[in-house]
């Protein structure tokens, strides 16, 4: 049976997910935080957009404007950036020199389009492995 190229593109997602989850698990203070914010984030995305979502988690992981990936909503910022320009075989959109959170703010709608059904593609397997790899529930009220 061939590989077509969605399989090795699903294939991609779930691995790259599979290390973020596992990175999340084991290198942060307050993993169960991650995972409660990992299965929000599509949701946020859904409701206000990805610009406002990523924006949002950009505030809440940064300090001085550097997304900090020693806190959850610094890493995930950080695993979607990465993603999108280590991962995603597709290249939808290029920000090297700039931060994900501005170069949304410039770029076509077809590309703000494609981006976010890609970052939610993503979501839906961190959020899997998230789940599977990270015990517990947060006590977050938010939740």
């Amino acid at each position: 049976m061939a590989e077509t190229k969605r399989t090795t593109l699903e294939q991609g997602r779930a691995a790259f997910a599979y290390t973020c989850a596992e990175n999340a698990s084991k290198s942060l203070g307050k993993p169960k935080e991650y995972k409660a914010y990992v299965k929000k984030m599509p949701m946020l995305i859904k409701t206000n957009g990805l610009g406002a979502a990523i924006a949002f988690a950009f505030s809440k992981g940064s300090k001085n404007g550097v997304p900090q990936a020693n806190t959850p909503w610094g890493l995930i910022y950080t695993q979607i950036e990465n993603w999108l320009l280590e991962g995603d075989e597709k290249g939808l959109i290029s920000f090297e020199k700039t931060k994900l959170a501005q170069k949304l703010t410039q770029v076509e709608s077809y590309t703000y389009r494609a981006v976010t059904v890609e970052v939610l593609a993503f979501f839906g397997w961190l959020r899997r492995f998230a789940e599977g790899l990270i015990e517990g529930e947060t006590n977050d009220p938010n939740n």
